[in-house]
């Protein structure tokens, strides 16, 4: 019987709590200092050490969100593994698994729903991968392993946990992934393979939810050289983002078109177009399996740059596009911007999560309420909050084919593009004193 399950729990919370701010949890710090953390036995209540440690990530999948997964086995009257994952919430302890008795989710999050399926998948999955053979990693001090092919993980939950360790201690870091490119003091990432470390010094991620301004000044300073493009209140620069590939606005071309024109009874609008941008790593051996679609995906996006510069009634305003860039080349030309209108999401990450910037964001009606602007806000020290476009005007349609499993994963349309339109110009007005 599980007689101490309630403090084996209550440790495990500990060890999810922060250390600086929103960055870096108990238990990457506890690794980083001594090389390994401690759980409470839920059979005895004595003190449990960590025997082993694992890390399984997938390219194919590189967005799920179990994955990557870090696993920690402790000896007990039967096996116990306690695993890391989703990188949206900074890598919290989330799951227990007791052999003898099976598993319980020990971070409730909206992400992580306390559910027995999703549990046994994931179980199932776990033993499936943890039977590949893994690599001994002999490691002879501990390890911070940092890389998510998603760059917006990468530069919102990874580079600022690890910049909070770095204050504390020099990290020995080992990179999975670089979507962002070479950065300052990061080795170049390594071809993965599954890794098992048998006894302390252990790896682990690291992992927080806000992006501080020191990490937004390093990124910013490493940036490419911008194009100067001379901004004015008479010819603001806005960036519009689109996307096609789930998620989408069925009829944002009719919006824009709107847009422009009325916006040209106040200024001369000029436009950067935003869409699809690869990692900067991509020319690295582990992005093969995906190559092919993230090829569909670049030339998809220049066709919708087509039908993006056709809507506006002066295609020569049009005065770049992101077509060809990568994501770091795509920041730094979003450093141009007055203002941007942009699908809530990664692609909004480009050009608001780096600068305080205003801008309208529109989304499914599920993810169009004023607590998840405030989230934006709140998970960046230099961003703005973004204004979001009138859930009224919105009317979701089908399941997005791309992002089936989740609700706020829906495509949609804007009901009324001209009344759409009149909103972001009103908003546009007001932010920058038209």
């Amino acid at each position: 019987m599980l007689l101490h399950l309630s403090a084996a729990l209550e440790r495990i919370e500990a060890l999810n709590a922060y250390v600086h701010g929103q960055q870096l949890r108990q238990f990457q710090h506890d690794i980083l200092k001594t090389g390994a953390f401690h759980l409470v036995s839920p059979f005895t209540g004595d003190r449990l050490e960590c025997v082993e440690s694992r890390l399984i990530a997938f390219i194919n999948d590189p967005y799920h969100f179990e994955l990557p997964l870090y696993a920690y086995r402790f000896e007990d009257r039967s096996d116990i593994w306690v695993m890391s994952f989703q990188i949206g919430l900074g890598f919290p302890l989330c799951a227990l698994f007791i052999e003898e008795v099976g598993g319980l989710y020990v971070h409730r999050a909206p992400a992580a729903p306390n559910s027995y399926k999703v549990l046994k998948r994931l179980w199932r999955e776990f033993k499936t991968l943890n039977a590949i053979p893994s690599e001994e990693a002999g490691l002879a001090q501990p390890l911070a392993m940092i890389g998510h092919p998603n760059f917006a993980h990468y530069m919102w939950n990874e580079l600022p946990a690890l910049n909070a360790a770095l204050r504390d201690r020099p990290v020995e870091t080992r990179s999975l992934f670089a979507p962002l490119g070479p950065l300052e003091g990061l080795p170049r990432p390594a071809a993965f393979k599954p890794l098992k470390q048998s006894g302390p010094p252990y790896f682990t991620p690291v992992g927080g939810e806000f992006l501080d301004q020191r990490t937004q000044s390093s990124l910013t300073r490493q940036m490419p050289t911008r194009t100067v493009l001379r901004s004015d209140k008479a010819s603001p620069v806005i960036w519009v983002a689109h996307r096609e590939d789930g998620r989408s606005c069925e009829n944002f071309l009719d919006m824009l078109a709107a847009f422009d024109r009325q916006a040209r009874e106040l200024c001369q609008p000029r436009y950067i177009f935003d869409s699809f941008s690869a990692p900067d790593d991509l020319d690295a051996p582990w992005y093969d399996p995906v190559r092919d679609a993230f090829e569909s995906r670049r030339r998809q996006s220049e066709t919708l740059f087509q039908a993006m510069s056709g809507a506006v009634s002066a295609p020569e305003a049009v005065l770049a596009t992101t077509a060809g860039l990568t994501v770091m080349q795509a920041m730094a030309l979003a450093r141009e911007a007055d203002y941007y209108i942009s699908p809530i999401g990664s692609i909004q990450h480009k050009v608001a999560w780096l600068q305080p910037i205003p801008g309208l964001v529109h989304g499914p009606s599920t993810a169009m309420n004023r607590h998840v602007a405030q989230w934006h806000g709140q998970k960046s020290e230099v961003a703005l909050a973004p204004t979001n476009l009138p859930s009224e005007l919105i009317r979701d349609t089908r399941a997005s084919a791309h992002h089936p499993s989740a609700e706020r994963n829906m495509d949609y349309r804007i009901t009324d593009p001209e009344a759409a339109a009149a909103f972001a110009l009103a908003h546009l007005r007001d932010v920058l004193s038209l």
